[in-house]
C-alpha cells in the first residue's frame, strides 16, 4: 500500500486510474482526427465602401469548404468567381498530425447589398458529416444625408407660442442621432427624435423635433441641427436664423390731461411689431369708426355725448393684434335734461316742482324765487307744503358746474282756476283763400273742452267739408285753431268760441274780416312811384353833397391832405418805423363818425341792443292777462322772459387753434347746448294778443301781476 499525503492507495486502484486514462486518450485522439472549426466568424459592421473580413478557421478539414450569404453559396474557389468583390484568403499548414487552414472572407468596397447572414461551411465525406459554422450578421454602415431644417435658413416662430421645429436626416442606416443646439448650447428640453424605415430597401429616414418657445432675445440666434450615426467621425450640421415675430407692442397717448366739452382731443398710438408694418383700426364702444385708418384720432371738437365712451386704437401686422383703450371723463357744463313742467295746485294742497339736470362733475342745483335771493331749496325738487295764496308765482332753477357756465329756468306754480280766453277780437282772411281763427286760453288746469259755433250753432266739422280744427297745447292753457278752407263771403262774420275746464268756462267772440287787397294795377304803380321818390330823394342828397364839397374850395369836389398816421395797432414786433400814409378828408367829422358807427362791433353792439330791446319791450295792449282764477279789474299784459344771449360760434382748424365764427343762436331743444334756458322748453309761447301771432324763436311769458295770485314772496 502506498500512503500519500491524505489519499491512501493500493495497488488495485491505480490499475483502474491507469486503464480510464488510456480510454480517455484513444478517445481524443479519435476526435482529434477529424475535421473542425477552429475560428469562426462574429457579428460584425463595416461603413460602405470600406474592406471588411469575416474570419474562418479549420482543423483536419477533409470536406470541401464555402461561405453562403442569406443562404446562397458563393462558391469554393478561393477567388469566388462571379463575386469579384468576394474572395477567402488565408493559408493552410501541417500543426502536426492535422492541418490547419484559414478561408476568411474578405468584403472590397463594402455596399448595402452586402449587408446579410454570413457562414462558414465544411462539406461531408464519406463516414464524416458536414459542418457549418455560426451565422454572422454583417451591418453596412451608411451616413446620412445633409441633414436640412424645414424652413430654413430663416425659421420664424410667434412670441410666445411654442413652435415645432424640424430637422430631417434621411438614407442613413442605422438611423442618424439627431441633436439641437444654440449658442453651442445642447438643448435637452422638449426634443422627440424617430427613424422612420424606407419602405424599400434597407435606408432608414431620420426626424428630429425641436418644441421651442422663444423670447425677443432669442431673434437673430443660429439654431443648430446635428445628425450622427456609426458611419460618421463628426456629426454633419445645418443651421437656421430664428426670427421671432410677435403682434405689435403698442402705446396709446392723448393730447389733453383734462377733457373739456369742445376741447380739441387727439389720440395717439404708436408700436414696435415684427413684421414691423402695422396697420390701424379706432373703435368707439367696440363698434368700428369707419374711415379711421391711421394712427391718430382726432375729435375737433368733442361734446358731452362722448363721455364715458370707450376709445381703443387696434394695431395689427401679419401675426396677430393688440388692443389699447382709453375711457373719456369729459367735464361739461349743466344742461336741463326734461322740459320745464310747470304746476298748478289749489291752496292748502302740496306742490312739487322738478329741474333735473346733467353735468360733469354733476351740477349743483339751487331754487330762488323770482325776484329774491332767499333760497328755496338745493335739491332737483322743490316740495312746498301747504301752499298759501304768497306761494304762487315764478320759481328760478340754476343749475351750475364748477368752472361752466350756469344756466337757468323759470317755472311757473299756479293756482287752479276757471280758463280766460285772451285771442285777438278781430281776425283777418282773404277770400278764396285759407282762414285762421285763433282761439287762446289761459287755464289752469287744461280746459277739457274748446267749442266753436257760428250764429249760435255748433260747428259740425265732418260734414261742412271746409271746417276743421286743430289744437296745440301751452305750458299756461290750450290754442284751439279753426281753419276754414276756401274762404266764402258766408264765412266772414262772428265767431263764438267757449272754453272749458273743470273750475268753469269762459266765451268770446271773434269776428273774422275781410282783408281788402288793393287792385294789381295801384300796386305796381305804387312801387314804381315809390322808386321814384327815392331816385329823386337820393339825387338830391348828391347834388347837395358836391355844392358844399364845392365851397370849401376842394378839387373835384373834395379837399384832401395828405397825412401819415403811425399804426398804433400794429404789432410791437413790426418795424415801429413802419408808418401807414392815408388821405383823409379835412372837413370829414361827419363821416368820422358815420365811420364810428358803421364799425362792424358798432353795428354789432346796436344789433344786440335792438334785438334784446325788442324781447324785453312790454306791451300795454291789454290790462289784464289771467294765469290762473281770474278777478275783476284792471291789469296789464306785460310779456316777459329770460333772454339767451347769441353765443359766438366756435370752431377748430386742422392744427387745432380755436377761431370764433359769426354769431349763432342756441336752441332750447333738450340736447342742445345752451347757457340760459328759455322759459318754456319747447312749448308754445304766449300770442302778443295784438296781432294774434306767436313767435317761434323766443318764448313770451305771463307777467307776475296777472290774475293767477302771483306773489313776489313767500
Amino acid at each position: 500500500m502506498i500512503i500519500m499525503d491524505h489519499f491512501t492507495w493500493d495497488y488495485q486502484d491505480l490499475s483502474r486510474l491507469w486503464r480510464f486514462c488510456l480510454l480517455v486518450t484513444l478517445l481524443c485522439s479519435e476526435v482529434l482526427s477529424q475535421q473542425r472549426f477552429l475560428v469562426e466568424p462574429q457579428d460584425t459592421s463595416a461603413i460602405e465602401g470600406s474592406t471588411t473580413v469575416l474570419y474562418c478557421k479549420v482543423a483536419s478539414r477533409i470536406g470541401p469548404l464555402q461561405w453562403t450569404r442569406d443562404s446562397f453559396a458563393l462558391g469554393m474557389e478561393r477567388n469566388l468567381p462571379g463575386f469579384d468583390r468576394y474572395s477567402m484568403i488565408g493559408s493552410e499548414w501541417e500543426a502536426g498530425a492535422e492541418t490547419i487552414g484559414e478561408f476568411n472572407l474578405q468584403i472590397r468596397n463594402v455596399q448595402l447589398e452586402d449587408d446579410a447572414i454570413y457562414d462558414c461551411q465544411m462539406g461531408a465525406v464519406e463516414g464524416v458529416p458536414g459542418m457549418r459554422s455560426r451565422k454572422a450578421k454583417l451591418m453596412v454602415l451608411i451616413p446620412p444625408d445633409e441633414p436640412v431644417i424645414e424652413g430654413q435658413p430663416i425659421i420664424s416662430v410667434i412670441l410666445g407660442r411654442p413652435t415645432n421645429i424640424t430637422c430631417r436626416a434621411n438614407n442613413s442606416r442605422p438611423g442618424a442621432d439627431i441633436t439641437w443646439h444654440i449658442s453651442n448650447r445642447r438643448l435637452t428640453d422638449r426634443i422627440y427624435s424617430r427613424s422612420v424605415p424606407q419602405s424599400v430597401g434597407k435606408l432608414v429616414d431620420s426626424v428630429g423635433i425641436l418644441t421651442i418657445n422663444a423670447t425677443k432675445s432669442d431673434s437673430g440666434k443660429q439654431l443648430e441641427c446635428r445628425a450622427q450615426n456609426e458611419a460618421l467621425n463628426e456629426p454633419r450640421t445645418v443651421t437656421a436664423t430664428i426670427n421671432v415675430q410677435y403682434p405689435p407692442e403698442i402705446q396709446m397717448s392723448i393730447n389733453v390731461s383734462d377733457i373739456r366739452e369742445f376741447s380739441f382731443v387727439q389720440f395717439s398710438c404708436h408700436g414696435l411689431a415684427n413684421p414691423a408694418f402695422i396697420r390701424w383700426r379706432w373703435f368707439r364702444n367696440d363698434i368700428q369708426m369707419a374711415g379711421e385708418t391711421r394712427n391718430r384720432l382726432t375729435i375737433r371738437a368733442i361734446t358731452r355725448e362722448w363721455h364715458e365712451d370707450k376709445i381703443a386704437c387696434e394695431g395689427f401686422n401679419a401675426v396677430g393684434k393688440t388692443r389699447k383703450q382709453f375711457t373719456l371723463n369729459v367735464e361739461f357744463g349743466p344742461r336741463f335734461t326734461k322740459p320745464v313742467e310747470h304746476q298748478a295746485v289749489d291752496v292748502g294742497q302740496t306742490a312739487v316742482l322738478r329741474c333735473e339736470a346733467e353735468g360733469n362733475p354733476p351740477p349743483h342745483i339751487i331754487w330762488t324765487k323770482k325776484g329774491s335771493h332767499h333760497i328755496q331749496g338745493s335739491s332737483p325738487e322743490l316740495k312746498i307744503m301747504k301752499v298759501q295764496e304768497g306761494s304762487f308765482g315764478i320759481y328760478v332753477c340754476t343749475a351750475n358746474v364748477m368752472g361752466f357756465n350756469e344756466i337757468s329756468r323759470e317755472v311757473y306754480l299756479l293756482e287752479n282756476g276757471k280758463p280766460k280766453i285772451m285771442s285777438d277780437a278781430k281776425q283777418y282772411a282773404s277770400r278764396g283763400e285759407k282762414a285762421k281763427l285763433e282761439c287762446s286760453a289761459v287755464s289752469v288746469p287744461k280746459p277739457f273742452e274748446i267749442r266753436w259755433s257760428k250764429a249760435g250753432i255748433a260747428i259740425d266739422y265732418p260734414s261742412s267739408g271746409k271746417f276743421s280744427k286743430h289744437e296745440e297745447s301751452l305750458p299756461y292753457g290750450q290754442k284751439s285753431i279753426l281753419q276754414i278752407l276756401d274762404t266764402g263771403g258766408e264765412d266772414f262774420g262772428d265767431y263764438n268760441c267757449t272754453v272749458k275746464n273743470i273750475y268753469g268756462e269762459d266765451m268770446a267772440v271773434i269776428s273774422l274780416i275781410e282783408k281788402v287787397v288793393p287792385p294789381l294795377p295801384y300796386i305796381i304803380g305804387g312801387a314804381v312811384g315809390g322808386v321814384a321818390v327815392l331816385f329823386i330823394i337820393i339825387l338830391a342828397c348828391v347834388l347837395y353833397h358836391r355844392y358844399k364839397n364845392a365851397e370849401s374850395g376842394s378839387v373835384l369836389g373834395h379837399k384832401y391832405t395828405p397825412t401819415i398816421t403811425i399804426c398804433e395797432s400794429c404789432d410791437e414786433s413790426r418795424d415801429p418805423n413802419t408808418l401807414k400814409s392815408s388821405y383823409t378828408d379835412t372837413d370829414s367829422s361827419s363821416d368820422k363818425k358815420r365811420e364810428k358807427s358803421d364799425s362792424p362791433s358798432t353795428l354789432m353792439d346796436q344789433w344786440r341792443q335792438d334785438y334784446n330791446k325788442d324781447f324785453y319791450r312790454y306791451s300795454a295792449d291789454y290790462d289784464e292777462v289771467n294765469l290762473g282764477f281770474p278777478k275783476e279789474g284792471k291789469a296789464n299784459n306785460n310779456a316777459y322772459g329770460v333772454i339767451e344771449p347769441y353765443p359766438l360760434e366756435v370752431g377748430y382748424r386742422d392744427d387745432g387753434s380755436v377761431f370764433a365764427g359769426e354769431y349763432q343762436h342756441r336752441t332750447d331743444e333738450v340736447g342742445s347746448i345752451e347757457r340760459f334756458e328759455p322759459t318754456y322748453n319747447g312749448q308754445y309761447p304766449l300770442t302778443s294778443f295784438k296781432t294774434g301771432e306767436y313767435s317761434d324763436s323766443m318764448s313770451r311769458l305771463p307777467p307776475p301781476d296777472f290774475s293767477s295770485k302771483l306773489a313776489t314772496n313767500v
